[in-house]
């Protein structure tokens, strides 16, 4: 298995894995070995006096309710190595409209020459790629017909490190799988160089599960699985999502922009850098500085170092609307175009800079 490996702090903390799919599943078409897949037992439906008590919840209603929007996929690429010049790939995706738009990874989709959707009631679509963003590593797809089953867009600003959450996909191509687990941690950056901060979770999830939903107990899609980090190649309790607003975001650039099933894909300069590191606000940080909320600057370069933001501002407000924790100021910079009015506090006092945002390289 081909794997991105990730240096921090000067060590080799694992390895970030694309969950591409069973018999594809990294970036480099390496081959799963699928003799590793161990057959597993699912717990039968806790009732609500186990829920009480703190055991898992059910998660039944949202896999019949939403189940039936989640879709196989599979593609078929060229690959003079093969024997007959092809290889295939398995992933999943969900569909957002009753008109047949699809999210997935663009890892899963990236040069292909076919790409096929399977829905839980049997039937096959062929499938095209309007457009990826690689860099943001989203893709939609599009199949004909109308009234398919869709799911529900929730917001991930409103999930919190804790709650539960559940994964429908296809990991090693079986179809519709159904894994929980709880949020870990938000806003993880695998890489400075990343446009996307990933929402971790301790949801089992192996290959053929990217481009899968990460749903909320509300049965609200709050991110599309996309990575494990491990040692092994194997989940090892770290995943990744990516957050479903930002997928959104990108998949509208990508309809709007033009993609009428001819493979466009986004530039990487689509996604504005604001060039801060920050974080959360603790209440007597916030009482101490004089602030009733907004973000902490940890560290500050590029543009807002330009504009005149330096670490131990907080910035409380962009283009006049509040500015509540680290998720809604990222979606905030991701939505921006090239200039923003960032409202930041300083020793007592408030200041406005302006920021003409910097590409992403």
């Amino acid at each position: 298995m081909s794997t991105i490996k990730y240096r921090r702090r000067g060590l080799i903390a694992g390895v970030a894995v694309a969950l591409a799919g069973a018999w594809v599943v990294s970036h480099e078409h390496a081959s799963a070995d699928e003799s590793r897949l161990t057959k597993t037992t699912l717990s039968a439906p806790v009732s609500k006096a186990d829920e009480v008590r703190g055991s898992a919840p059910n998660f039944s209603a949202i896999v019949a309710q939403y189940g039936p929007a989640v879709v196989h996929v599979e593609v078929v690429k060229e690959n003079p190595d093969s024997e007959d010049g092809h290889s295939g790939a398995l992933g999943s995706g969900f569909i957002v409209s009753q008109d047949g738009y699809i999210l997935t990874n663009n890892h899963v989709v990236e040069g292909a020459d076919d790409v096929t959707v399977k829905l839980t009631d049997g039937r096959k679509f062929p499938a095209r790629v309007i457009g990826t963003d690689k860099a943001g590593d989203v893709a939609v797809l599009k199949i004909s017909g109308t009234g398919f089953p869709t799911v529900k867009i929730g917001d991930p600003a409103n999930s919190k490190v804790g709650d539960w959450v559940v994964a429908i996909g296809s990991p090693y191509g079986l179809d519709n799988t159904v894994t929980s687990g709880i949020i870990s941690a938000k806003s993880r950056q695998l890489s400075e160089d990343s446009p996307t901060h990933l929402i971790q979770t301790d949801v089992p999830v192996n290959p053929g599960n990217s481009g899968g939903p990460l749903f909320n107990l509300n049965g609200e899609v709050i991110g599309i699985n996309s990575m494990i980090y491990s040692r092994t190649g194997g989940f090892q309790g770290l995943s990744f999502a990516i957050p479903i607003d930002e997928a959104m975001h990108m998949k509208d650039q990508i309809v709007q922009g033009g993609g009428h099933g001819n493979g466009t894909t986004l530039a990487r300069n689509a996604h504005p850098r604001l060039g801060v590191a920050v974080r959360a606000l603790s209440g007597d940080e916030a009482q101490q500085i004089g602030v009733d909320g907004g973000v902490l600057v940890v560290k500050a370069g590029g543009a807002a170092k330009a504009a005149g933001i330096s670490a131990g501002d907080v910035i409380i407000a962009v283009n006049g609307i509040e500015v509540d924790n680290v998720e809604q100021l990222q979606s905030m910079i991701a939505r921006a175009r090239s200039n923003v009015s960032i409202v930041v506090a300083r020793d007592g006092e408030q200041m406005t800079a302006q920021v003409e945002l910097a590409p992403r390289a």
